[in-house]
């Protein structure tokens, strides 16, 4: 039984990265939505807790030597945001690839789900390094490095007349946010981004990677709904 989820979890992976196209606003990982739950998601592949190669209630899970854009993978981790006791939301996955992957080929599937990659990327961590700044990476698209995101800013996609509340809520969730830094992080964080490397240009325990992030996505929809129940 376990052998045959396996199966199914390679073939829906392998035919999502090669014919599903993302959503035209925000580049999503194979089969899933940003914000779904752990259920949802191992149910989103047909698989359960028994399948995974690590699992941590209400915050990871991962697979272990599935196929995807192409290529057999590493591992693949989904991260888990846990806002509310037991709601857990899908906020990022991690792919990591043998050094035998065709990274090219990799990079050719990815153009054909998410399109052009753009210039620049600003990636705000969770974890601080120095004390009172915001903990920011900035990355430049390379031969090694290509680099997807979503079109709107995070400030940009708010409601004019909700700056103020979307700013004081969004303290509570991003390390070293204050109101003289936000103007700053609003307009250059996107709402989405995704990486490919080849050469361990982006942090990873692996020299080929590629790294989907939905955080300020599932941050911005649960600020949204917040003020919608108020």
């Amino acid at each position: 039984m376990k052998k045959i989820a396996f199966i199914i979890f390679t073939t829906v992976i392998l035919l999502c990265s090669c014919s599903k196209k993302a959503d035209p606003d925000y580049p999503e990982f194979s089969k899933t939505n940003w914000g779904m739950s752990m259920a949802e998601t191992l149910n989103a592949y047909g698989i359960s807790e028994k399948d995974t190669s690590h699992y941590v209630e209400d915050s990871v899970f991962s697979v272990k030597g599935y196929e995807l854009f192409g290529e057999k993978t590493s591992i693949i981790i989904f991260n888990f945001i846990n806002f509310k006791k037991g709601n857990p939301k899908l906020c990022s996955v991690k792919v990591n690839y043998p050094e035998s992957a065709d990274l090219n080929n990799v990079l050719k599937e990815m153009k054909k789900v998410y399109g052009e990659t753009v210039s620049n990327i600003s990636i705000y961590d969770l974890f601080q390094v120095f004390e009172d700044k915001l903990p920011v990476k900035e990355y430049t698209e390379s031969d090694h490095l290509k680099l997807w995101a979503n079109n709107k800013s995070v400030l940009q996609s708010i409601p004019e007349n909700q700056h103020e509340n979307y700013r004081n809520l969004w303290k509570n969730y991003q390390t070293s946010l204050r109101d003289d830094n936000w103007d700053t992080f609003s307009k250059n964080a996107k709402m989405v981004t995704v990486v490919w490397s080849d050469n361990g240009e982006f942090p990873s325990l692996e020299k080929y990677a590629l790294d989907f992030n939905g955080y300020n996505l599932v941050v911005f929809n649960e600020i949204n709904s917040q003020l919608s129940n108020q």
